[in-house]
């Protein structure tokens, strides 16, 4: 039983080498560029343990020639002054004195340049691997990000990434720089005095069982202090970006103790990882202690001299930190395996929309927009989001989509988009399948507004000029003109400089989406999608905003989410959803006068009062015809 627990600890270690191997080899790639810098780093290091094994015979010829001999007495000096003259002379004990400081200063200039160098590659590696990281995850599907907590990413790229700096820094460096400090020690020691050596080096052994007792319980701390702190930072960016919710619900509390809950499972998870790193010290301070003990009892044995027993002595606690650090390295490597691993992870997922090895570049668009046959739906869901749809967009016209919530109509504007592909059937922009064309070129195409609207922590000037970068600062001016919003900009302090706070915080939430149609607007997108763009308005402003939509909509193809009267009176098109399948299309008119089903959704999603029926059928619709 005993030998099978044995080799089972045995073999985690060495599964932790192997386990090790490949997402260290993969990560030494990244240090390419820096080899140069890695090289001498190491060099470094190696110099170190070198220089710092030569200590004890330094320490030993300094101190056997300082205590030559007996130290005579001052007043025999008087009558004895040629005692004076012998021994070595006043500047050969003063070159020899020197030699301790400069082999300590050659020692500690190779551990600083080491150290720094070994950091300097590191963190630029690390630096690397985050904007890789953090592009793979921007140029991702939105399935992803809807299978991933956005806590937990930021995660991935802030801890993740500063665990995995350690195989780097402590584990490269101490790989290389700590085994030659311990064997370089003890040749110098068994050159000094082999049974010496022999005897205070017989509990040697016995250091590295700290590592085999600790080394599973890190192991297990490890994996569980990353998930605790991934659900920490989830907790936290939860709560930050729904701090509106959370305080107009009163639930401050609910969120504290959520906090609290994360923060107390990231604080046991350390300790547990922290006691099984710092165990080993004191295990590995005692058994050093006792050498050190037999050592003393050899040398009174034996009778050694002053400089040879300083020497050993001194060669005996240079060997304490190398074997205390080399005892720690297994739980440091753990934490950095667990969290290469993860990066790696995310860095070889790949997105499942992607552009086709041939795509092409959509320089211009008439706007046209065909569904063939569509099926799609969404992960992890059991009915499709729209079925078999066929569906032609003319271009320079405006379709109004219409349905229950559930209907697909948000789907079919992110096929648009291609954020996601179909299961079955095409989805085509001029003829041209959406799958032959990249990505970046097609949405370059298609200018948005949602109803939820999104503006970053930044100048109004800036949210705006996020629809076209390049767009000089009389455009956005003329943008924020179309979208009746120079008024209320330039009413603020700082005018279009004004920082608006986290998504726009400071601003209504009319004033915001009159800056989202103003990014529309500069964008100048032949195809424009509506996403219940006009929600967040009042009525005197919703007119404004008819009217700036008018002028955006002139002679391009519009797909709008009506949820008002003013969306669905103008549309050319009204294609009415219904469980991902179209159930009629026409216009308002047409759809009215022939539609019961119609007829019962316009009443109930515009509120639409039963005796408004016969004027709504009877003037409104001789006026629209």
């Amino acid at each position: 039983m005993k030998n099978r627990k044995a080799a089972k600890k045995r073999s985690s270690f060495w599964q932790t080498l192997k386990a090790a191997s490949g997402p260290y080899r993969r990560l030494y790639g990244y240090v390419k560029p820096y080899k140069a810098r890695f090289v001498l780093g190491l060099s470094l290091g190696v110099a170190f343990g070198m220089v710092n094994s030569l200590l004890p015979l330094v320490v030993a010829r300094v101190t056997s020639t300082i205590f030559h001999g007996a130290a005579p007495n001052p007043m025999a000096l008087r009558s004895n002054l040629e005692i004076l003259n012998t021994g070595p002379k006043i500047n050969s004990i003063v070159l020899i004195c020197l030699a301790i400081p400069a082999i300590m200063t050659v020692r500690s200039l190779c551990s600083y340049g080491n150290s720094y160098y070994m950091n300097w590659v590191s963190n630029k590696v690390v630096t690397d691997i985050r904007g890789q990281l953090f592009g793979k995850m921007v140029r991702h599907s939105m399935d992803f990000f809807n299978k991933m907590r956005s806590g937990f990413l930021m995660s991935r790229i802030t801890n993740d990434t500063r665990a995995m700096q350690m195989a780097l820094t402590s584990v490269s460096s101490d790989l290389f720089k700590q085994p030659i400090a311990v064997v370089g020690g003890i040749s110098v020691l068994l050159v000094m005095d082999w049974k010496f050596t022999v005897v205070t080096l017989i509990l040697f052994p016995t250091c590295l069982l700290p590592l085999r007792i600790y080394g599973r319980r890190a192991r297990k701390a490890v994996q569980s202090g990353q998930e605790g702190m991934g659900e920490m930072v989830v907790t936290m960016q939860e709560t930050f970006a729904g701090i509106r919710v959370i305080k107009s619900f009163a639930r401050e509390t609910h969120q504290e103790k959520s906090f609290e809950r994360s923060n107390q499972l990231q604080f046991s998870q350390m300790m547990r990882l922290i006691r099984s790193m710092e165990a080993v010290g004191p295990l590995v301070e005692t058994i050093a202690a006792i050498g050190v003990g037999m050592a003393l009892l050899y040398v009174y044995a034996a009778n050694l001299s002053a400089g040879r027993f300083f020497g050993l002595i001194t060669g005996i606690f240079i060997l304490y930190d190398p074997i205390k650090t080399l005892s720690k390295i297994h739980i440091v490597m753990q934490q950095s395996i667990a969290a290469t691993t993860e990066i790696f992870s995310i860095l070889d997922s790949e997105p499942t929309v992607q552009d086709a090895p041939n795509a092409i570049e959509l320089t211009a668009s008439e706007g046209r927009i065909d569904f063939e046959n569509v099926t799609f739906r969404y992960a992890n869901t059991v009915t499709d989001a729209v079925s078999n749809l066929n569906l032609r967009i003319d271009p320079g016209k405006t379709y109004a989509l219409v349905g229950a919530s559930g209907a697909g109509k948000s789907t079919i504007l992110s096929l648009i988009l291609r954020l996601y592909d179909p299961a079955s059937g095409t989805v085509k922009i001029d003829g041209r399948d959406l799958r032959s064309i990249t990505q970046k070129s097609l949405r370059e195409q298609i200018g948005l507004v949602t109803q939820e609207t999104f503006l970053f922590h930044d100048t109004i000037f800036k949210n705006i000029q996020f629809g076209r970068l390049d767009a000089t600062p009389e455009e956005i001016y003329e943008a924020a003109h179309t979208a009746f919003a120079h008024d209320f900009i330039m009413a603020q302090r700082n005018g279009y400089e004004t920082i608006i706070g986290d998504k726009g915080c400071l601003l209504s939430g009319g004033q915001q989406q009159r800056l989202a149609i103003a990014r529309a607007v500069l964008k100048n997108a032949p195809v424009l999608l509506l996403d219940e763009a006009t929600s967040s308005l009042d009525s005197e402003s919703e007119q404004q905003i008819q009217k700036a939509l008018e002028k955006l909509t002139a002679g391009r193809t519009v797909i709008a989410i009506a949820h008002r009267l003013s969306t669905v009176l103008s549309a050319d098109q009204i294609v009415v959803m219904d469980y991902g399948r179209i159930k009629e299309i026409g216009t308002h008119a047409e759809l009215l006068d022939k539609s019961g089903y119609y007829r019962r959704l316009y009443d109930h999603q515009f509120n639409r009062p039963q005796e408004a029926r016969a004027v709504e059928q009877g003037v409104l619709v001789e006026e629209l015809v």
